[in-house]
């Protein structure tokens, strides 16, 4: 059942950018058929629902599904909010990626736009989630410290509670776009000052060129731009 429900929701996402007679030339069914399965009137057969699964598990087509919702403006703002309207779809697109790391502890992300991916992994992997801030929540807690640089003559604090990293601590890496390189160089060093070890890093969106630094990590780019 849940691989029929997952199917209908997946529907549902396409649908958002396809009309029913491109889902019909798609996928090889009727365009009333495919409408009754995306209002939930008609619940697909468990031999439909791999189908439809198998098929839009493609790679290709996933990757061009998804490039087409990042967004580069002329100031060089990467913005990848979009495809964290299609969360079905993603899923299958993370889940892959996802077990190429191997054993994963924990997900580390620094508060930013990367938060809801790392979320997400962090649901994939049944692992907990821990984000790093700009500030302390507290006076009363321990907090693992680094400096960040965000522009020239600008340097950020950000802060990762002590107790959350213990040495045999396994940590997945997640940011949704890699520029400078600034903040995986921020959370390597913090899971380092608390004595884990990362586990890898998953970019959502990197140039080949922006991932060179990074070759003494396992390090998964989900969409190269």
């Amino acid at each position: 059942m849940r691989e029929r429900l997952l199917a209908i929701d997946i529907l549902r996402e396409l649908k958002r950018t396809y009309t029913y007679k491109e889902l019909s030339r798609i996928f090889g069914l009727q365009e009333s058929l495919l409408c009754r399965y995306v209002n939930g009137t008609t619940v697909p057969s468990e031999q439909q629902a791999r189908e439809l699964l198998s098929w839009t598990t493609n790679r290709d087509f996933l990757q061009k599904f998804f490039k087409d919702k990042i967004k580069i403006y002329p100031d060089s703002f990467i913005d990848t909010s979009e495809l964290l309207h299609y969360p079905s779809l993603l899923r299958l697109a993370m889940e892959p990626i996802l077990s190429k790391f191997g054993r994963v502890d924990k997900v580390f992300s620094i508060a930013t736009n990367g938060v809801p991916f790392a979320t997400m992994a962090s649901m994939i992997l049944g692992k907990p989630l821990l984000v790093a801030k700009k500030h302390k929540d507290s006076i009363y807690l321990e907090y693992l410290e680094e400096s960040m640089k965000e522009a020239d003559s600008v340097v950020t604090n950000v802060y990762v509670r002590k107790n959350f990293v213990s040495k045999d601590d396994r940590i997945l890496i997640v940011d949704d776009v890699m520029k400078t390189g600034k903040t995986i160089r921020s959370s390597i060093s913090l899971i380092s000052k608390g004595g884990g070890t990362v586990a890898g890093i998953l970019l959502i969106v990197a140039q080949e060129s922006s991932i060179r630094d990074l070759t003494n990590y396992a390090t998964e780019v989900m969409f190269k731009i």
